[in-house]
């Protein structure tokens, strides 16, 4: 076999069946003429090492062959890029959050020491940093290569387009904010802003609890089973291995159906009411959870309250600097009931109220 032939072969395997005969004749053909146009010059046929300098001028196989390529040739292309760096920040975000919490609380019943606590933290923060990153780029990958681009790509309104402003995480817009606390600015406008990017959002984050309770992301070791947290008499381990034992496969599908709800949010944000309608669905399942929690999980003997007063008494003490995590437990848990009973009722409105335009100031 020539070198020609080899090189035309290593091409060749680079290319699309339906092409790959017709490209490689036209190459060929390209570099006989070259080989005869040296032959010419120099009065003589080719050494190998002059077909070879030849062959390197054309390129690598893998450059030809990409010459030709028809599809997408890069991993995710400008238009999605901006997508892919907000739904990464987003999920970083949630991923520091939750390690700042799972810290706190090893801290607090004094598992683990400070500076070790340190360096487990930065630990687990590169290698959940890494595969959230990598996750978003299959993500990107896979949606870059599909034969019709998503609708927030083709139909997006100017005034969605606080996503833009947020992945550029301005700084100073984020401090003026603060400081003047208008609405339409970064963080203000946030909750008004473009139904697409709160989907990604949502959906990022939630990706992150879902790759911590399948334990593929060790957010500070604050895995199921995986620590004795006792404060105040009570052993918080015991208590979280007992709800994964009887929870984990019901929660691990209801976070799949919220990140595949949000998903479709984001892909078709005009399908208004089967949003409402699965949004309607899994706040029930959730507000079912919660009532589980509260009245029959193992958590249930410590932030259970026979009566409204004790539940003031409790935070009236928290408010005093008597700290305990059972009566923190207690408050978010219906902080939770409350926010899921809104919900239902939001989504239950928008299921059965038509979708109204509203109007664009100039």
């Amino acid at each position: 076999m020539t070198l020609l032939d080899q090189y035309l072969k290593a091409v060749a395997a680079q290319l699309p069946k339906h092409v790959r005969d017709d490209i490689v004749a036209e190459l060929k053909d390209m570099i006989l003429n070259r080989f005869e146009a040296k032959e010419e010059v120099l009065g003589r046929p080719l050494t190998e090492a002059e077909q070879e300098t030849i062959l390197r001028e054309v390129g690598h196989p893998l450059s030809v062959a990409g010459r030709y390529h028809t599809g997408a040739n890069h991993l995710i292309g400008p238009e999605l890029y901006p997508y892919f760096l907000f739904a990464v920040k987003i999920g970083l975000a949630a991923l520091v959050g939750l390690t700042l919490i799972g810290a706190f609380i090893q801290l607090a019943v004094g598992e683990i020491g400070f500076g070790q606590l340190l360096g487990k933290v930065v630990g687990n923060l590169v290698q959940g940093g890494l595969s959230l990153v990598g996750l978003a780029a299959i993500l990107g990958f896979v949606m870059e290569r599909q034969p019709e681009k998503p609708k927030f790509l083709r139909e997006w309104r100017v005034r969605d387009l606080h996503l833009f402003e947020l992945a550029a995480f301005d700084t100073e817009a984020i401090e003026r904010s603060f400081k003047t606390g208008k609405k339409g600015n970064v963080v203000m406008g946030w909750k008004s802003g473009s139904p697409t990017a709160n989907a990604l959002g949502a959906a990022m984050g939630l990706t992150v609890l879902l790759l911590w309770w399948t334990g593929v992301l060790p957010i500070a070791d604050l895995r199921p089973g995986a620590g004795n947290w006792v404060m105040d008499g009570v052993d918080y381990g015991a208590i979280l291995t007992g709800i994964v034992e009887v929870g984990f496969w019901p929660i691990l599908a209801y976070l799949a159906a919220r990140i595949a709800l949000e998903l479709f949010r984001a892909w078709r944000p005009a399908a208004r009411r089967v949003t409402a309608l699965g949004q309607l669905t899994l706040a029930l399942v959730r507000l079912g959870g919660l009532l589980w929690l509260w009245s029959s999980s193992p958590l249930s003997p410590v932030i259970h309250m026979d009566s409204m007063q004790a539940l003031i008494d409790a935070a009236q003490r928290m408010a005093h600097g008597h700290f305990s995590l059972a009566t923190l437990l207690t408050l978010i848990v219906i902080g939770m009931m409350i926010e899921t009973v809104g919900n239902i009722l939001g989504s239950a409105w928008r299921l059965v109220t038509p979708a109204r335009e509203k109007a664009v100031a100039a």
